[in-house]
């Protein structure tokens, strides 16, 4: 039963990381057709609140999807009981931090 958990959020980040895609390429390519993708039109398209929820939640699904797929399959290496913990906490730190430096990639676009 403790691999429940891990399996059941591997998949729904899947799941999730295909609807989020998808907004993500309609509101790139098809919400504007006739607009032209230069860093100017990137810049004023960032700032609208779903632009910045796709792109927020597409970096946190993709990190964690990432993440506990690397966990699942190095405990199915044979991590140890104690080394699990360890292996968890040291990807979860990671994933933050990446998450962070993702975060403050993005601020310039929408304070500019």
């Amino acid at each position: 039963m403790k691999g429940l958990w891990p399996w059941f959020w591997q998949r729904a980040t899947a799941a999730a990381l295909v609807v989020a895609l998808f907004l993500h390429l309609w509101a790139t390519h098809f919400s504007d057709p006739g607009a032209e993708i230069a860093f100017a039109g990137v810049t004023v398209r960032v700032k609208t609140v779903l632009y910045m929820a796709v792109d927020f939640s597409l970096l946190a699904l993709v990190l964690f999807h990432g993440l506990n797929g690397l966990r699942n399959v190095l405990l199915d290496f044979g991590v140890r009981r104690r080394g699990a913990l360890w292996l968890t906490v040291g990807l979860s730190v990671i994933g933050l931090a990446w998450l962070v430096l993702g975060v403050f990639g993005l601020m310039p676009f929408i304070a500019a």
